[in-house]
């Protein structure tokens, strides 16, 4: 199960947010491996904080009502939740804002492979999103099928709000060539510039 999610950061914050992501509570790292949570990054561009994490257990619900319960966790949560805005669309009840996954590429590296990551955004530019969600989806196969992209893992696309956010593995090498490959690919007729999000937390 793979969930992607929003929410913004308040720019007062930004440099505080970073620094304090760099330093999780083990608790913190501890209660997510417990609760079968993997791959899990945090990326930020433009006051905007995109989360991507993959569950690997049989219960989500339990799992993230235990994560809500833990004592440790509470506590980051009081630091960090002041610095965060939830988005207006959210759901009901959501803090972070669940998102539609458009596409995934399950390509699994060489066993023992280390693997890099890497995010991207694109807004819609005030296309129509349906319109443009059913092109990407007819798209991005074509990319997959035709393409020689040896070095790119794990690829998602999800959307909200008028935007696209897409994140990937590549193997831990040269791969610039296969990236800019996918940027260009990702375009979709010259339609969307996507750009670079950076990093700000990752667990294994």
């Amino acid at each position: 199960m793979r969930v992607g999610s929003l929410i913004k950061l308040r720019p007062e914050y930004e440099e505080r947010y970073i620094i304090l992501h760099k330093h999780v509570f083990p608790g913190v790292l501890t209660r997510i491996r417990m609760s079968r949570i993997r791959n899990y990054s945090i990326y930020l561009h433009d006051g905007i904080l995109f989360s991507y994490y993959e569950y690997e257990g049989d219960n989500y619900d339990l799992d993230m009502a235990q994560i809500g319960e833990d004592a440790e966790t509470r506590d980051w949560w009081k630091l960090t939740d002041p610095m965060q805005e939830p988005i207006a669309s959210r759901k009901e009840g959501e803090w972070w804002a669940s998102m539609d996954e458009v596409f995934h590429w399950d390509k699994k590296g060489a066993v023992g492979e280390r693997k890099r990551r890497m995010a991207l955004s694109a807004s819609l530019k005030g296309r129509s999103e349906d319109q443009a969600i059913k092109s990407l989806k007819i798209a991005y196969p074509i990319l997959v099928e035709t393409s020689s992209l040896n070095d790119i893992l794990n690829f998602s696309v999800y959307h909200k709000d008028g935007c696209l956010y897409s994140c990937f593995e590549f193997s831990d090498k040269d791969s610039s060539s296969d990236i800019q490959k996918l940027r260009e690919s990702l375009k979709v007729e010259d339609e969307l510039n996507w750009v670079p999000m950076k990093e700000v937390f990752h667990t294994d």
